[in-house]
């Protein structure tokens, strides 16, 4: 391949700003290989077994945004999506009617918890999570798909 002559280069400043937004829709990544990571306890009150017990997990995501270019050139600001991401690490997260919430009150420790509508598990919270980053991104954003790797052996998700 020869070399890139002047007239070969076109910047993005030479096209009008409209070009970007008639790009069609594109698909931001997050995480993949160098996955997003948080840490969070939880406990699945109902449960039978040893997941009852409260405890915690190295959570490993990946999410993908699917959108128009904003003028900026991008699907979405990643800060954005970790922001949203950010709010459960180091929390502990339970279902409403743990007990577990009133020690967490009586504690003085209430804002490490949070309470969810239904069992925390690596399931739910891959759901709860593309919910609160449709509230939180634009509205040119069409798709969001989060992976939620709990364990070596145990990842759910939507891709």
């Amino acid at each position: 391949m020869g070399a890139l002559r002047e007239h070969d280069i076109v910047s993005l400043e030479q096209q009008p700003a409209s070009s970007l937004a008639d790009a069609g829709e594109r698909t931001l990544h997050i995480g993949g290989e160098r996955p997003i990571r948080i840490s969070t306890g939880h406990r699945l009150l109902h449960h039978d077994g040893k997941c009852s017990r409260p405890h915690g997990h190295n959570y490993e995501l990946s999410v993908e945004v699917t959108g128009r270019l904003s003028s900026d050139g991008w699907v979405v600001d990643k800060g954005d999506v970790t922001d949203v991401i950010d709010e459960w690490d180091h929390r502990f997260l339970v279902e409403a009617g743990d007990p577990l919430v009133e020690a967490f009150e009586a504690s003085d420790d209430a804002d490490g918890l949070v309470v969810l509508e239904h069992p925390p598990t690596a399931e739910v919270m891959g759901i709860l999570l593309e919910e609160k980053l449709y509230d939180a991104l634009p509205d040119r954003v069409s798709d969001i798909s989060v992976s939620v790797r709990e364990t070596a052996e145990l990842c759910a998700g939507g891709y």
